[in-house]
């Protein structure tokens, strides 16, 4: 399993559910490491409790350069000293994207 990023995010816990308003909570500066397990499904390792609003069921975390990754958690571990959370990717909306590299490398083709 190879690490997609570690380091400083923003992250989002949320509970989102028919008939209700949703609930949400962020913390800034949040520091975790995030992996990719399968083509819909990130692991999100917190150094630290991660705060959020009871039955929590979403979880968002947008890293330092605007990526952003969402989904519902399908499972994991919320700890004082640290855990993890599994979380199922939106596909089509959200997911880890290249970041963009040589955009000047385009300029004079035509498509």
């Amino acid at each position: 399993m190879s690490h997609v990023f570690e380091g400083l995010a923003t992250v989002a816990v949320i509970a989102r559910y028919e008939g209700r308003p949703p609930a949400e909570l962020t913390t800034l500066e949040c520091p975790v490491r995030l992996s990719k397990i399968a083509p819909d499904r990130t692991r999100v390792e917190l150094a630290h409790f991660l705060e959020g609003p009871k039955d929590a069921n979403m979880l968002r975390v947008i890293l330092p350069d605007g990526l952003m990754v969402q989904g519902l958690i399908v499972g994991g571990s919320n700890q004082p000293l640290g855990g993890w959370l599994l979380i199922d990717v939106e596909s089509g909306e959200l997911g880890f994207a290249p970041p963009v590299n040589g955009a000047e490398s385009n300029e004079g083709q035509h498509g």
